[in-house]
C-alpha cells in the first residue's frame, strides 16, 4: 500500500478540524490519527479523539523516538506518536492530522515517506468573526475570553511567520465557500499524488507576504 500523509493546518476559526472531518466522509480511506497528550481527560464527548499519557510516559515515547513531533500548550504536552500512524496504515487507510506549521516541518523531517502539508485559511478578521460566533453558544467567562484574545494573538502571529516557512506547505486554500475548499483540496491531493505541485513558491511567497501585511493591520486594530 502507498504510504503518505495528510495535514490540514490554520488559524483558528478557519475551519480546519472541520475540513478535515469532511475530507475523511467524502474519501473513505482516511481516518484522524489521534494525538498523544498529557492534559487531563475533559468529558466533553472528544476524549477519544486523544492519547493519555503522563508526563514521564510523554517524555519517555520522545526518547524512544517515537514521537514524531510535539508541542507545548498550557503547561500540557501534545504530539504525534509513530505507533498511532503505523496503527493506521495497518487499516489499510491513510492518515490525516490537524497541526501547526512547527508539526508539519518536524513530520516532514523525521518521516521518509511523503506527507502532503494543507494550509486552510482565511482572513483574520473573518477568523476573529467566527470565533466570536462559537463563544457565543455558551455563556461568557473571564477565562473564556482570555482563551479568545491568545487564540487571536497567535493567529496574528502565524500569519507574521510564515512567510518564512511558505514552502513546508504544498498548498494554501480559501475557506470562505466549504464545498469549494474540500474541492480544491482533492484536486489538489489527487495533484500531490500523482508528483504534480498544485503552488509555485512564487505564488506561495505571494501569499503569506500577503499574510504578512494582514497581520500587521489587525495587530494595528486590534491589540
Amino acid at each position: 500500500m502507498e504510504k503518505y500523509i495528510i495535514i490540514i493546518a490554520g488559524p483558528s476559526g478557519a475551519g480546519k478540524t472541520t475540513v478535515a472531518d469532511l475530507l475523511i466522509e467524502r474519501l473513505g480511506y482516511l481516518e484522524m490519527s489521534r494525538s498523544a497528550t498529557t492534559r487531563p481527560k475533559r468529558g466533553d464527548g472528544k476524549d477519544a479523539e486523544y492519547v493519555y499519557l503522563s508526563k514521564e510516559e510523554f517524555i519517555l515515547s520522545k526518547e524512544r523516538g517515537d514521537m514524531l513531533e510535539s508541542t507545548e500548550y498550557g503547561g500540557n504536552f501534545y504530539g504525534t506518536r509513530r505507533n498511532e500512524i503505523e496503527a493506521i496504515f495497518d487499516k489499510g487507510k491513510i492518515p490525516i492530522l490537524v497541526l501547526d506549521y512547527n508539526g508539519v516541518r518536524s513530520l516532514k523531517a523525521s518521516l521518509d515517506y511523503p506527507v502532503f502539508a494543507f494550509y486552510v485559511y482565511t482572513s483574520l478578521a473573518e477568523a476573529k468573526a467566527r470565533l466570536l460566533k462559537r463563544d457565543k453558544e455558551t455563556p461568557p467567562s473571564e477565562k473564556k475570553a482570555s482563551v479568545l484574545e491568545s487564540r487571536l494573538r497567535q493567529n496574528r502571529d502565524d500569519y507574521t511567520v510564515l512567510k518564512s516557512f511558505s514552502d513546508i506547505f504544498d498548498c494554501y486554500v480559501e475557506n470562505y465557500d466549504l464545498d469549494a475548499c474540500l474541492c480544491e483540496l482533492t484536486v489538489a491531493l489527487d495533484l500531490l499524488k500523482s508528483g504534480g505541485s498544485p503552488m509555485s513558491l512564487c505564488e506561495k511567497n505571494a501569499l503569506t507576504d500577503r499574510f504578512f501585511d494582514e497581520a500587521k493591520n489587525f495587530c494595528d486594530e486590534n491589540f
